[in-house]
């Protein structure tokens, strides 16, 4: 019998590296399929940005970033690498406040955050950069309608992850 009103959060093992060009929804559906689980009609897919980012290649060589004069003397006065905060600049619609070596940006998408969601974490050892999904509503609209085409199955999706709070220390799911 189905539980109502049941909220369950079941982690996915065993996608692999994401690399750009690659299928969130055979990625995704693989991971259930081997944990043998299934996906049901009204199920939410929750998806990090990291790896909708990925595979959409929005993942940067550091190597190749030339930071302008105005990243070079933030990252030279705080101790920080001058390449993510040139990205981070590219990234943003405007800057809030670069004080303490703390740099908050708005980015295009209108969020408010530390260094308009480059991240470093977590992706090479520090030789490239992720940036944040061009158009994260139009990422899970498509990851949507590949997982109906490939399962039949209605289902929503969610793209997120940790989120800085700009001004404090810690993390917000």
């Amino acid at each position: 019998a189905e539980a109502m009103g049941e909220l369950r959060a079941i982690p996915l093992r065993g996608m692999g590296e994401i690399r750009a060009g690659d299928s969130l929804a055979e990625k995704l559906l693989g991971a259930i399929r081997r944990q043998r689980l299934r996906l049901e009609a009204g199920d939410i897919l929750i998806v990090t940005h990291k790896i909708v980012s990925k595979a959409e290649g929005r993942v940067v060589r550091l190597r190749g970033i030339k930071p302008t004069r105005p990243a070079q003397r933030w990252a030279r006065r705080y101790g920080l690498d001058a390449r993510v905060g040139e990205l981070a600049l590219r990234e943003s619609r405007r800057v809030v406040r670069m004080q303490h070596g703390v740099l908050i940006t708005e980015t295009a998408h209108g969020l408010v955050c530390a260094n308009s969601g480059v991240d470093v974490s977590n992706v090479d050892g520090g030789k490239s950069a992720v940036l944040l999904p061009e158009d994260p509503d139009a990422s899970a609209a498509r990851l949507r309608a590949d997982v109906k085409k490939m399962t039949g199955r209605e289902i929503a999706v969610l793209i997120t992850d940790s989120f800085g709070r700009p001004w404090r220390e810690g993390l917000c799911q």
